[in-house]
């Protein structure tokens, strides 16, 4: 499946807020499209340095969190959980 710039623009703008809203400390992540998913990579600050996250999105799901907080919620327990080790924001 092709996708335009402005797809993966959408994509890598949600998942920014949805991190956001994790309050992380520090990260980086990048959006990668896959054939029916997204790959989401997240680089962020633990205890000892920094680790690499590597979470399956799919698209859908994070297309509805844009509009519909179920959604939206669901994603961010679902990055929490993946993403606990990650230091967060005082």
């Amino acid at each position: 499946m092709a996708l335009s710039m402005s797809e993966l623009a959408g994509a890598r703008e949600l998942a920014a807020s949805l991190l956001e809203d994790l309050g992380l400390e520090a990260y980086l992540f990048e959006v990668e499209p896959r054939d029916e998913h997204w790959e989401l990579v997240v680089e962020c600050a633990v205890a000892q340095g920094w680790e690499t996250v590597r979470l399956v999105v799919d698209r859908r799901a994070l297309n509805d969190a844009r509009d519909d907080p179920d959604h939206r919620r669901r994603l961010l327990q679902e990055w929490g959980t993946r993403l606990a080790a990650c230091r967060r924001e005082p």
